[in-house]
Parts: C-alpha cells; structure tokens; sequence
C-alpha cells in the first residue's frame, strides 16, 4: 500500500515526486515516458536560472533530480482506470499491473489536438508531425505547413526555418493568436509565410504528404499548397480520461481542483496542464506539482 502514486512525467509530475519523497511519504511514480509537451519545446528561455536551454535537456535534468530522491519509479507502463476499493484506498490499474493507494497526484499534462480532416491520420508519420524537435530535419530544403498561429505554430515554424526551404503558418483567425515578441522574431525570416482567415480541408498525397488544401474563410475556390511536411499546433486536449468516472472534468476535460489542488474527489489531488489552472506554463506546472503533494502530506496526516 503507497501512501501516494503520482501519474505523469512532466514537470508537474517530477516535482510532485520530489517533494512527496522529500516529506518521506512511500511514493510510487508511474509515467508511459519522460517525452511530453516539455521535452519537444526546441528552445526554452523563460525558466528562471536557466538562460536557455532545449526542452528535452531540460526534461532529462528534472528526472536526474528526481530519481536522486528515494521513490519507486515505473517507467514504460501507462495508466488505464482508478478505481474506489474502500474509503482510504484507491487503486490503479496500468496496462502492466495494478497498485494500491491512500492518494494520487494525476499530473498526465496534454496531448496534440487533432485537425478532424481527411488524410490526417493516414499521413500520421508520413509527412503529418505534431514534435518539430523530433522531425525537423527530415524536412531539410522542403517545403512545409504549420496549421495553427498561436505559441506552438510561431516556434515551430522557426525551428523549422533551420531546415525546411519554405514554412507556410495557416491560421484560421484573422491574425496571429502568439506572443509579440513571437510574430516579431516571424517576420525577420524571410522564408516563413504567414496566411490568415484560412480553413485548411484536406492533406493529400499517395505514401507520403505532397499537398495541403485549403480555403480562405471569405470562401471562395479551394487552392491546393505544395508541401511535403504538415506540422499540427493547433491546441491541444487534457489527458484525464482514465479518471473521468472519479472526478469532475470542465469542458476542455481538464480536472477541476482548488487551491489545494484538491479535486471533487478528496484523495485525488491533480497539478499541471492536465488541471485547470489558467496558465499551462512549465514553471506554473513545476509549482503546481510541489504544492500538491505538500498538500497531500497535509491531507494525509489528517486522516
């Protein structure tokens, strides 16, 4: 019997571990891999202490400082169900086993939202990427598509530039949902193209992506891009549906939670992205899981 598990590795999750062990709680961490949104951030430089750095050596010296701590860690093993045992246990059921607790700390962060359209899915690993970091240099001196003008599509689309001889950013609005200081550092690269109020159709190819077509809001005909690479940065959904039946979602289906972190269920606690906090931030999601888990403590040594 643990006294917490925590599902996730993301920085939420790592720090909740951190703590908890800290606090000398009998702690079990179970993450499908240490590779979520932060580890394919190409560049991060608003972390304090750290003038910049790629998301993946950042993510790797957040494990090296958690696995320092004294906790049971399960990698390669992914969550299916919580399930209620009595009153003061719970228990979790992975595609490897099943393990019981006194609390969770569910700290699973986002996955990339998919467009809905047709060749999507077929091309998934054939010119269709959601991890710029992973697939950038496969796009060497071709051409390539950003669907979504947000955060995500700006800084892809400029890591792509190190690469791809021609970026097109299709944004569906009428202007660029990012950051400032994002659409500035866009318009000093001459071979990024930006196209607004565009409703993107259908990708098309035959084994791979060799086209992208779209269609100007204003409608008018659909015109067809010739691209051979189409990166997706249009949002993304919380991964909570192995608790939907334990706690109260919202409509985005992030976990709802107080100030405490405490959710509608008393025993499970949830920080990070996968939560509805307002801000999905690797610092915010690193404060998050610390404050978690001390709550947990607090919880526990309550009971």
């Amino acid at each position: 019997m643990y006294d917490l598990i925590i599902i996730g590795g993301g920085p939420a999750a790592v720090s909740a571990g951190i703590y908890a062990a800290r606090k000398k709680l009998k702690v079990l961490l179970i993450t499908k891999d240490w590779a979520g949104q932060m580890s394919k951030a190409a560049l991060i430089e608003n972390y304090p202490g750290i003038k910049e750095m790629s998301g993946f050596d950042l993510m790797n010296k957040f494990v090296e400082d958690l696995k320092k701590n004294e906790l049971e860690i399960k990698q390669e093993e992914a969550v299916k169900e919580v399930k209620e045992i009595s009153k003061s246990e719970l228990e979790v059921i992975t595609d490897k086993g099943s393990y019981q607790t006194k609390s969770i700390i569910v700290a699973t962060g986002r996955r990339p939202k998919k467009l809905g359209i047709k060749g999507e899915d077929k091309f998934i690993g054939k010119g269709v990427s959601v991890c710029a970091t992973c697939d950038g240099p496969l796009f060497r001196d071709k051409q390539v598509a950003i669907i979504g003008g947000g955060n995500a599509g700006l800084t892809t689309a400029l890591e792509l530039a190190e690469y791809a001889s021609k970026v097109y950013i299709l944004e569906y609005m009428s202007e660029l949902k990012a950051d400032g200081f994002l659409q500035e550092k866009i318009k000093q690269v001459s071979k990024i193209k930006i196209m607004t109020n565009v409703k993107t159709l259908e990708i098309k190819g035959e084994h791979f992506v060799t086209g992208l077509v779209y269609q100007y809001r204003n409608p008018g005909n659909n015109k067809e891009l010739v691209i051979q690479g189409v990166f997706l940065a249009t949002g993304s959904l919380a991964n909570s549906s192995f608790v939907k039946n334990m706690v109260e979602l919202n409509k985005g289906e992030e976990i709802k939670i107080d100030s405490k972190n405490k959710t509608s269920d008393q025993r499970i606690f949830a920080a990070g992205d996968v939560s509805n906090i307002s801000h999905k931030q690797i610092i915010i999601a690193a404060g998050e899981g610390a404050k978690a888990a001390l709550n947990v403590y607090d919880y526990l040594k309550n009971l």
